[in-house]
Formats: C-alpha cells, sequence, structure tokens
C-alpha cells in the first residue's frame, strides 16, 4: 500500500486546500488515462479452466484472446469463496475488516461504513451500473443501489437461483427475463455501455456461472460429453462465459470504446467442477488455501496501452481498488488511504519488470465459521500468507469435537462422507491438511503441487512471514469480535 498510499495522502490534503490534485504517474494528460472500465468477476471459475492456462480440454478462445492481448497476472491470488473476494475486490482492503467471513448470512453482510470503488467512480461522476452477482447483503442499506451503483440487476435476496428464465431485480423492480442468465446479464451490461457511450462509466459484471446449479444450452455442453474426467455442463458453461465475453469485447470495439476501456477479468476463487480436468498442477480447490483454491484469472486490457505479456509479481484482489483509484485519479480521502491493504498495480502494468515492494506480503484466510461467535478457534483453520514466490500454510481444525465447521474439514481429508472424493475432486490430496501446530512453507516455482515442505530449510523465512500474520489476525481481530453485520 506504500505507493498509492503516499499518493493518496497527497492528494487528501491538496483536496482539503481546494486545489486540484495532480500527481498519478500519468501525470494530467487525460490521453494517458483510461476512460472507462469493465470489471468482469467470474463465479466459481479456475485458474486451470483456459486453454491458454495449459487446459488440454477446454475451448477458450475469447480467454485466449485476453491472454495473448493482455498484460496477466500470474500469481495472482483471492479468497477462497466468493462473497469475501467481492468485499476484497470492491474495499481494497481485506474481506474480514468489513466483516465478510462467509458467504451465507449474516456473515456475508458488508460493513455499511465500508467504501467502494463504485461510490468513488460515482462521486467522480461516472456512471456506474452492475450487473450480477452482489452477494454482499441487501437488506436495509446494504444492497448495491445503496452502495455507489446507479443501475443495478441482479438477484433477490442474493440467492443463487436459477439460471434460465430468471426473475431478476432490475433497479430493485423485479422483472422477468427470457432466456439464460449469463446472456441477459452481458446483453444489459452491453446495453448500459452504450447509452453511456458519450460519458465515463464503470461496469460491474459479477456472472452467476459457471457456479452450480450446473446447466446450460445442450449446444455448449455437448462437445464435452464422454469424456473421461471431464464434467460437461461445467465446460459448457465456462464456453457459454467466454463467448459472452468476446461479444462484450466486439461490442466495446464496434461503439469504438476499446482504446478507451479497461477491461478487467478476475474468477473469485480456486477451480470446482474443472479441477479433475486440469488444475494447472496445483494442489486445491475452492474453499482452501492450497495455492489452487485461491489462485485466479487476472487479465488487464486497455487497447493496446499496456504491454501484452505475464507478470509474476505477487498481486491479488485487494490490489484492484488501490490500482483504480491511481488510474482514474480518483479522490480517495487520507483516512480511507490508509485503510487500504492493497497496492497500485499501475507501474507493473505499464512496465512488467517493474519491482514491487519487497517486503508486501497478502493474507488469505477460509473464514466460514459456523457462527460470527466462534471466530476465535478458527484462527488456523485454512490460513496462508504470500511473500513473492513463497507460501506459508496452516490448515488445522478447532478442538470442539461438535463444530461443524471442522467436521466438514475433517471429512473432506478423507473423502466426503467416506466417498473417494472431496467436494470438487477425486483426489484427496487437495483437500490436505498440515500437522497441528506447525507451518508448512513452499516455493511454487518449481513445487506447484506444494509437496516439498522448506520450513526446517529456511526457518526465517517462517519466522518472518509467521510474524506478519500474527500481526494481521492481531489487526483484524477487534472487527471479527464485534463484526458489523
Amino acid at each position: 500500500m506504500k505507493r498509492l498510499c503516499s499518493a493518496l495522502i497527497v492528494t487528501g490534503m491538496l483536496l482539503f486546500a481546494g486545489l486540484q490534485f495532480v500527481g498519478s504517474a500519468l501525470a494530467d494528460d487525460a490521453s494517458k488515462r483510461p476512460r472507462n472500465v469493465v470489471l468482469i468477476l467470474i463465479d466459481d471459475m479456475g485458474y486451470g479452466d483456459v486453454a491458454a492456462h495449459g487446459n488440454p480440454v477446454l475451448k477458450t478462445p475469447s480467454f485466449d484472446r485476453l491472454h495473448r492481448t493482455s498484460a496477466h497476472f500470474t500469481n495472482f491470488a483471492v479468497s477462497p469463496s466468493c462473497a469475501p473476494t467481492r468485499a476484497a475486490l470492491l474495499t481494497g482492503r481485506h474481506e474480514f475488516k468489513s466483516s465478510v467471513t462467509h458467504t451465507i448470512l449474516p456473515m456475508r453482510n458488508m460493513d455499511l461504513n465500508a467504501t467502494t470503488i463504485a461510490q468513488l467512480f460515482q462521486q467522480k461522476g461516472f456512471a456506474t451500473g452492475l450487473f450480477g452477482k452482489w452477494h454482499l447483503g441487501q437488506a436495509g442499506k446494504r444492497g448495491p443501489w445503496f452502495r455507489g451503483f446507479d443501475e443495478t440487476l441482479t438477484v433477490a435476496k442474493d440467492s443463487q437461483g436459477g439460471h434460465f428464465d430468471p426473475t431478476l431485480l432490475k433497479n430493485r423492480v423485479k422483472t422477468k427475463f427470457k432466456g439464460y442468465r449469463t446472456d441477459i446479464l452481458f446483453n444489459e451490461a452491453m446495453a448500459f455501455m452504450e447509452r453511456n457511450r458519450e460519458k465515463p462509466f464503470f461496469c460491474y459484471l459479477p456472472t452467476y456461472t459457471p457456479h452450480a446449479p450446473l446447466k446450460v444450452a445442450p449446444n455448449y455442453s455437448k462437445p464435452y460429453e464422454g469424456r473421461e474426467g471431464v464434467n460437461a455442463k461445467f465446460s459448457g458453461m465456462v464456453a457459454n462465459v467466454d463467448e459472452n465475453i468476446g461479444r462484450l469485447l466486439d461490442r466495446l470495439a464496434k461503439l469504438k470504446l476499446e482504446s478507451d476501456t479497461l477491461v478487467i477479468v478476475i474468477s473469485d476463487n480456486g477451480g470446482t467442477f474443472g479441477v479433475d480436468t486440469w488444475n494447472a498442477g496445483m494442489r486445491g480447490t475452492k474453499g482452501s488455501v492450497w495455492r489452487g483454491g485461491t489462485r485466479a484469472v487476472s487479465f488487464w486490457r486497455w487497447g493496446d496501452r499496456f504491454p501484452a505479456g505475464p507478470r509474476p509479481q505477487m498481486t491479488g484482489h485487494v490490489d484492484v481498488f488501490a490500482t483504480l483509484a491511481d488510474l482514474f485519479r480518483l479522490d480517495v480521502s487520507k483516512p480511507l488511504a490508509q485503510q487500504l491493504d492493497g497496492d497500485s498495480l499501475q507501474p507493473l502494468l505499464e512496465d512488467a519488470q517493474a519491482v514491487m515492494d519487497e517486503d508486501r506480503m497478502q493474507v488469505h484466510h477460509r473464514g466460514r465459521w459456523n457462527k460470527p461467535a466462534n471466530w476465535q478457534r478458527h484462527k488456523y483453520t485454512y490460513c496462508c500468507v504470500r511473500w513473492k514466490n513463497f507460501q506459508l500454510v496452516r490448515i488445522e481444525t478447532c478442538d470442539h469435537a461438535n463444530c461443524t465447521t471442522c467436521k466438514k474439514i475433517r471429512q473432506r481429508t478423507i473423502g466426503r462422507n467416506g466417498a473417494v472424493r472431496t467436494y470438487y475432486s477425486r483426489n484427496i490430496k487437495h483437500a490436505r491438511m498440515t500437522k497441528r501446530g506447525e507451518w508448512e512453507l513452499y516455493d511454487f516455482t518449481n513445487d506447484p503441487f506444494q509437496e516439498h515442505n522448506l520450513a526446517d530449510e529456511k526457518p526465517e523465512i517462517v519466522k518472518k512471514m509467521t510474524s506478519h500474520y500474527e500481526g494481521w489476525w492481531k489487526d483484524v481481530s477487534p472487527v471479527l469480535a464485534d463484526p458489523a453485520n
């Protein structure tokens, strides 16, 4: 957060003095800044569900097109499940600091005092629209219509619901639609972009697919039927998302907005029903903190302004807020800047060889305790720290025999309910736990499946990263003890 925070603190001081801030690396030339942004968050698609990432089965021409033409972060991580990722993405700070620790109520309700990136865009005069899965609470003032979005299209009560012929809340009014929900969301988002083509816009498009229920038109799933280890319906749902992304990119070009619009495509957690087809060699699925549970797709394209190619530096969802604030010169107050956990990735977008702060680390925690009051006993239940190419992992259950959270974790280490499979995979190695009371250290540069524990070989690194985790836990504990949901 150091680079952005110092710049934004100066911003706040200058704005307080009634002056116009001009301090970004993009200077004051509007031609050097994107005008619009489309942020697409894909629900339950893993890093390995892209042909360009090595998937030997899936055909994903639009994702592959982004891979060729965008800056793509190859060491980018999100939360182990969806609502927490959404909170971190929109606020620029770890989801626990916004009281989001689960995907169920009340623990998915985002703190009303949290500032979203949409609010900053709205304050800057951008047209703002949400088309898809909010999943951060709708009761009272929690809905997206109160959190910075002028236009909204989502499902009532944050339900996952069905994919065909859905009833959606269009600007808070229940509206019946015909067709496949993903197609509808993209159609509405593209109409929003066309309506606002003469003014800057922020379009947030979080899909409901390929999350279950696994349902899609047969023409998408049929090419994958009958293949060993391949879930045809899930694969077809990925194909549909891919097709819609291609349609959106083509529409931007047709509207002559391609060179003015930053397109960001991110997945919201690790792999799910595609893990047994291809998981890019990683251990872990959605819901875990092994790398396969948090590594995400992360494509960033602004016409041809960002040099295409990989960015291997350690990055994550908490960096998105800071990056957008930097790129679009949004007005961020000094108190808000000091709350951010992420850094601006603008230097990396502009130069693949740029160096980030050598000391920066990011923490990921599964959360998902069954009741808000049970947070303390789950301090080491699915947690990790990332630093450069290292990941420090600790996965152990609590001491309460009747804890439903930990009972499920133990079941999955031997196969769910005794079956030889975890929830998303037939390979129970994805659900492996660490030895109680001990951290394990991995360098995934040459060990993607995290099999070679380096803790004994590199005790100084373990100490450094453990200290960071303990400080982080102390920092979030007051919020967990008195959540704002």
